[in-house]
């Protein structure tokens, strides 16, 4: 039997649909940080965003689906406000900073989403479309010269595996700038090391 799909239905590309996704987004944000999960289910995302259950159906063929889009819309904005922000400094862009400041950004302030959206991407990406974000989103580390496939995997992985845990685990310390400042050096010093092997 083939595996239900995770993916959305319908792209949304006039303003009307965009706006109707977007209250679809705030209203299962709603759900979860005031009920939580065990009140999370299309039925009251549609009540409380003032659309049909139908209408819910057409964008996402589950509850599912819907926290792995949110999780996406979150790292496509962060991606653009990184830029953006380069650019009014003027400067060229801290890649290392940027990507592992998306990972943990994601969700910030909303705790019961961010697990839930979290979760959603475990458990119904397939482990090669994970794959892909993962290196597509965090994969702004270039590698170093002469690191390996095995490098850059192992590397993005480390990342994304520490910020993860600190996500489901609730760490407190998730959103302190020395959290980010200590993946930051985790991946300069796994980079400078592979610099220095293939010396």
């Amino acid at each position: 039997m083939p595996k239900p799909s995770r993916k959305p239905r319908r792209k949304p590309k006039q303003d009307r649909s965009r706006v109707t996704r977007d209250a679809i987004f705030e209203a299962a944000t709603q759900i979860l940080e005031r009920q939580g999960e065990v009140a999370f289910n299309t039925n009251r995302i549609a009540e409380r965003a003032g659309v049909s259950v139908g209408t819910i159906y057409q964008y996402f063929p589950n509850k599912e689906a819907i926290l792995v889009a949110m999780s996406r819309a979150e790292m496509e904005t962060l991606a653009a406000d990184n830029i953006r922000t380069a650019k009014r400094r003027n400067r060229p862009p801290d890649k290392i900073r940027q990507s592992i400041r998306r990972f943990i950004k994601a969700f910030e302030g909303r705790p019961a989403t961010r697990r839930a959206a979290v979760r959603a991407v475990i458990a119904h990406e397939s482990a090669q479309t994970l794959g892909r974000e993962i290196d597509r989103v965090a994969y702004a580390l270039p590698p170093p010269p002469g690191a390996t496939r095995i490098d850059a995997f192992v590397l993005t992985r480390a990342v994304v595996g520490v910020v993860r845990a600190a996500v489901l685990e609730g760490y407190p310390g998730l959103h302190k700038p020395d959290f980010e400042d200590a993946l930051v050096r985790l991946v300069r010093a796994y980079r400078a090391e592979a610099v220095r092997a293939v010396a």
